[in-house]
């Protein structure tokens, strides 16, 4: 890959720290006082599509290790400190309650995972086989977001910042960008293929609960 494009990479990186930082940032500022709408459970399954991406970009990494694999790798993990500052802010907002559409995610999320497990056993695939981490992160970020977008439709999304919205928009595209960035250099390996796939899946069901709050707010 030539220097230019190892430039733009390293710049893609920045950008998205910088973003997640801000989407974060701007969501924990929110919740101290405001958490209508929010749902530890769907941050909750967030932080379980982040552990499953980073299993996804191990892979990537094991595959072809190289810088831009290292960036992808920190990009996860700063999300996922992020991701459990924010649970702890809305936890301790004493405004939050657990409600029935919490619940509804996280069984959701789990009879998903039930399924997901089922479908590797009758295929014969290892737990860590690259799909079946990608299903797995989809079931606890796309399908979540898309119960979110409901849960925005009933109860408003006050608790949600707009930046927080379109910066979510920005940092899936600017992932995708890393990841075709990670192919360039490597081709694809099944790893990258499905990472692919589940941030395509992340941003089809962002793009739903995004329309949902456009609706409420």
């Amino acid at each position: 890959m030539s220097s230019q494009k190892k430039m733009i990479a390293d710049l893609l990186f920045g950008v998205q720290i910088i973003g997640a930082v801000i989407f974060c940032g701007a969501y924990i500022l929110r919740s101290f006082f405001d958490v209508t709408g929010s749902s530890v459970a769907q941050f909750g399954s967030v932080v379980a599509f982040l552990v499953f991406s980073f299993a996804l970009a191990i892979g990537a990494h094991r595959a072809a290790p190289s810088r831009l694999t290292r960036q992808t790798l920190a990009t996860y993990l700063v999300w996922l400190v992020l991701l459990l500052t924010l649970i702890g802010v809305v936890s301790i907002n004493p405004a939050y309650h657990w409600n029935d559409k919490d619940t509804q995610t996280l069984v959701t999320a789990l009879i998903l995972t039930v399924g997901v497990i089922a479908v590797s056993r009758m295929k014969g695939l290892p737990f860590d086989d690259p799909m079946i981490k990608a299903f797995l992160a989809i079931a606890y970020k796309a399908v979540p977001q898309v119960l979110l977008a409901v849960k925005f439709l009933a109860e408003g999304a006050s608790g949600t910042p707009g930046l927080s919205v379109i910066l979510g928009h920005a940092t899936i595209l600017i992932r995708l960008g890393q990841i075709y960035f990670l192919v360039l250099e490597a081709g694809w390996d099944r790893n990258r293929i499905w990472m692919a796939i589940n941030e395509t899946a992340n941003e089809a069901s962002w793009i739903v609960a995004s329309i949902a709050w456009l609706i409420v707010m």
